[in-house]
């Protein structure tokens, strides 16, 4: 089931640890920073949970010299049924379950102000588990149009 969703979303396999998947759900960009808001499926695929206590995101966009945009994580968020509204809580370390797929959504949040256009780009997840051993995914991720896109509340001109 899960290189089924790799090949139909982008995903990469980093050793014999993990496989990662990623959908973007939202890219929201204000006047003050850019946020990327993630659905993020890895599949830990060693007999032992592996405690995370950090991920970062890198994306890499045509025209930085070849400098990637550094996201942070900045909170979990859930779609609510009703509204369709972004339900936010907040950022935690998480177990990756052994031998299973385990699931977080995220909003990642960069402090340069940049837009990103449709397009497929590449990027790395980058994971740091409580031993400080150091994992890294790299996947391909589509930003398509307006489904994806939309500006925060702050950013409506009245």
């Amino acid at each position: 089931m899960f290189a089924l969703l790799q090949q139909l979303i982008g995903g990469s396999r980093t050793g014999d640890k993990l496989d990662l998947a990623v959908t973007v759900d939202h890219v929201e960009l204000s006047t003050k920073h850019l946020v990327l808001g993630l659905k993020l499926d890895w599949l830990n695929r060693t007999g032992d949970p592996i405690r995370i206590q950090d991920v970062g995101v890198l994306v890499y966009l045509d025209g930085r010299k070849k400098e990637p945009l550094r996201f942070y994580p900045l909170e979990r968020f859930a779609r609510a049924q009703i509204r369709r509204e972004i339900q936010k809580t907040a950022i935690r370390p998480f177990t990756l379950p052994p031998d299973a797929i385990y699931t977080e959504q995220i909003r990642f949040i960069s402090q340069e102000v940049l837009d990103i256009p449709p397009g497929t780009y590449a990027m790395d997840v980058q994971l740091m588990d409580t031993d400080n051993s150091s994992y890294l995914n790299q996947v391909k991720f589509p930003v398509e149009g307006k489904v994806k896109y939309r500006h925060s509340e702050e950013w409506q001109v009245g």
